[in-house]
């Protein structure tokens, strides 16, 4: 305790001194190569450039990191998180040594994955030192307080500048046919009623129900908004076989075991329930619709306040369920929760052999990715999978609840079902929107591996491969020609892995509503392979290259899609989503782990 109370005041005095000193105090170290403020915490980069909201540092929750750094600190809170972290963590009583573990969460899919021993070094911490110079970052809910609401006049400026990046800059402003002049009319009605002064958060609510309906999950607030009515579903709901199941969130089992369909709450069928969180989510495709009915249904005293006759206070729920066959049904009153409950990773499998599980006895083999965002060692146990899997009869390829990430999982694993002689295959299509004095016939793409057919790297078999699939590639979505650039393509080959060997035993991928952006990809690239088939749901559907802006007055930052991009079939990812070749449909008991329906339906298929 002595060695805490040191530190703790070596902290605040660090915190009352000029930034130069208060460097001795502790190591100068840092985990994250990036860190910023989002309306429900921190979040963070670890190992490349994907956003994570960070829920563990070590033991300390981000909540408590960011309480402590306040109290201990004050106003030079954010300096002490970015620049000085061994100490503030040691204050807290948790002591780190150069490397530390990190829990963070996924923004797209919600799932949790854990970092294990991330090296803390200088350079991160210098880096997040040049971008912040000690200052909370700009725009975040920290300024916000500090500067009040904004004028009128200021957020009318912010909406406007909104409808020039949505015209100008935004690849999906024309595949639905949404009504941009209303969405912005009625938003400056709704904020009219705030008089000459408007909080920047009900701005932000207005700008995100702005973008919801263009239907783009990669087109969005970068972070989240907090609830404007706090409370939500104490268990989780999937729509599947027979309808709506209510279950735990830790998947231990049904809310009732001899009901698991839900049939209302508050006297209100359950249908009027998810049609209000479908209207209040993402307009894109159907799988999309569906899943965000399922996601928006736990903001349930959001969602109570919208519906008319229901009442003010909530302390307690009343649920009706049903079993199975309808026969029998329950009344339960629930509490509603503090906190919102998480869907998580699922399937929990783990890559595996599936012992004499083929056809004759023969062993299949079983690889599961449940994130696209795989680090390099990560990639290596791909290969050292397939490597296990040589003999096997079959392979079954899990991505269900993945929600993307890269796409290096796919140029490490496609090389596989590739013959070494075969041609090379364009497993992916895409045009960029051209911001204003950008050229049509530029290379633009290269960071997702898409170039121009006259690209000086594609040899002439690529080339080749190229010209013979343009004869055939029709567009689903004619994009404005002026508007976007050329077609850039992906192609791979067997050579692309050259620990690859050839693959030649039929092949599944598992897919699911879950699956979303570089899975997209993964899916679609896999199903234009003759000895591959597609298992279980459609997914969500979008690829979108998402790019960042900050609104000028308010410092609301969004990204939108800067490309629009293609299954080699001619489909748009976006408002469509990868087909199975057999849909196979969630049961209840899949939910809990009992059951795996859609694994043995492909499993059956392989023998």
């Amino acid at each position: 305790m002595k060695t805490l109370i040191t530190l703790g005041v070596a902290l605040v005095a660090a915190c009352s001194v000029p930034a130069q000193k208060s460097l001795a105090e502790g190591p100068p170290l840092s985990p994250f190569r990036g860190m910023r403020m989002a309306p429900d915490g921190i979040e963070v980069q670890v190992h490349d450039a994907t956003w994570y909201r960070l829920e563990k540092v070590a033991n300390v929750k981000s909540g408590t990191l960011l309480v402590e750094s306040k109290k201990l600190c004050g106003p030079r809170w954010w300096k002490r998180i970015t620049e000085d972290l061994p100490a503030l963590l040691a204050a807290i009583d948790e002591p780190v040594g150069k490397k530390v573990d990190l829990v963070v969460r996924e923004l797209d899919s919600g799932n949790v994955r854990e970092f294990e021993a991330v090296e803390m070094t200088n350079d991160k911490r210098q880096r997040l030192r040049d971008v912040y110079r000690g200052r909370p970052p700009a725009g975040q809910p920290d300024r916000a307080v500090k500067r009040g609401a904004l004028s009128a006049a200021e957020a009318r400026a912010d909406l406007g500048v909104l409808a020039r990046l949505l015209e100008e800059r935004f690849a999906y402003r024309k595949v639905r046919n949404v009504q941009l002049t209303k969405l912005l009319r009625d938003a400056r009605k709704a904020l009219a009623k705030s008089g000459d002064r408007v909080a920047p958060l009900e701005l932000a609510r207005q700008v995100d129900r702005i973008l919801a309906a263009f239907g783009d999950a990669h087109s969005r607030l970068a972070g989240g908004l907090p609830p404007k009515h706090p409370g939500y579903l104490p268990f989780l709901v999937q729509q599947v076989e027979g309808g709506p199941v209510a279950f735990r969130d830790d998947r231990s089992g049904f809310v009732d075991a001899d009901h698991p369909f839900v049939a209302a709450i508050n006297g209100v069928p359950i249908e009027r329930w998810l049609e209000l969180a479908r209207a209040a989510g993402l307009q894109g495709s159907k799988t999309m619709q569906l899943r965000s009915a399922e996601r928006g249904l736990r903001a349930f005293c959001e969602l109570r306040a919208a519906l008319p006759g229901q009442p003010k206070v909530l302390p307690l729920l009343e649920v009706e369920l049903r079993s199975a066959d309808g026969a029998s049904k329950k009344r339960v009153a629930l509490p509603t929760a503090r906190k919102k409950p998480f869907y998580g990773s699922w399937p929990l499998g783990k890559t595996r052999r599936l012992r004499g599980a083929g056809k004759d006895g023969a062993d299949l083999g079983y690889l599961r990715l449940a994130s696209m965002s795989l680090k390099e060692r990560e990639l290596d146990e791909i290969d050292e999978a397939m490597r296990d899997f040589r003999d096997t009869a079959g392979l079954v390829i899990d991505v269900r609840g993945n929600g993307g990430g890269r796409r290096d999982a796919l140029r490490r694993l496609l090389p596989y079902f590739l013959a070494p002689d075969a041609a090379p295959v364009v497993t992916n299509v895409a045009a960029k929107r051209l911001f204003p004095d950008e050229k049509a016939d530029a290379e633009y793409l290269g960071d997702r591996g898409l170039h121009l057919a006259s690209w000086d790297g594609y040899d002439a078999a690529e080339r080749r491969a190229i010209r013979e699939f343009e004869k055939g590639f029709e567009p689903s979505w004619k994009f404005p020609a002026r508007q976007f650039s050329r077609l850039h393509f992906l192609v791979q080959r067997h050579s692309d892995n050259p620990g690859a060997f050839h693959y030649d035993q039929p092949a599944v991928v598992l897919i699911d509503r879950g699956c979303y952006s570089a899975t997209d990809i993964f899916a679609a690239a896999f199903s234009a392979l003759p000895h591959v088939k597609l298992v279980g749901e459609t997914t969500m559907g979008g690829s979108g290259r998402a790019r960042s802006y900050v609104l000028p007055k308010s410092g609301i930052r969004l990204r939108l899609s800067s490309m629009a991009s293609f299954q080699p079939n001619g489909t748009l990812f976006e408002h469509e989503g990868v087909v199975p070749d057999v849909a196979v449909a969630t049961r209840p008991t899949d939910l809990i782990g009992k059951t795996d329906t859609v694994l043995q339906r492909a499993i059956e298929l392989l023998r």
